[in-house]
């Protein structure tokens, strides 16, 4: 199938500026004046290609939403919302090294201590705070108690 250069050129550099999801690039291809098999052969060169990698797109939004202090809960719905493979995603969640989440979870704690002085020693207010960043109950009961 025959598919514009410019445009095929202009998805590259797309997926070569950062790691995207196929959902994403898609959504790209969307505002295009193309046809749905040229979008579909786009991404299949994409992939064939490597500029666009699920497996790689999904390690890389985990790392970067864990320097962010996300917890699994978080990081599992931004994935699932940018429309990554469940099955991948799931794998790639449980991959995540225990060692590296428990420092997340206490850098989350301390940082969310220090922007809320007044509420430090609320342990509901700590709770809910870490709560709405993903992280489950006895994951973080289990880290204020250490």
């Amino acid at each position: 199938m025959d598919v514009p250069s410019d445009i095929m050129t202009k998805m590259e550099r797309f997926c070569a500026f950062q790691e995207r999801c196929e959902q994403e690039v898609r959504n790209k291809l969307r505002e295009t004046p193309i046809s749905t098999a040229q979008r579909d052969e786009i991404v299949r060169r994409l992939k064939e290609h490597d500029f666009l990698n699920e497996q790689r797109f999904i390690e890389t939004f985990i790392r970067s939403k864990l320097h962010d202090q996300w917890g699994k809960l978080k990081i599992r719905e931004g994935l699932y919302q940018k429309g990554a493979d469940s099955s991948l995603l799931q794998e790639a969640i449980n991959a995540i090294d225990e060692e590296e989440y428990a420092q997340v979870l206490q850098s989350a704690i301390e940082k969310w201590k220090r922007l809320h002085p007044a509420d430090a020693d609320n342990r509901n207010k700590v709770l809910h705070g870490l709560l709405a960043k993903g992280f489950e109950v006895g994951e973080i009961l289990q880290a204020l108690r250490s």
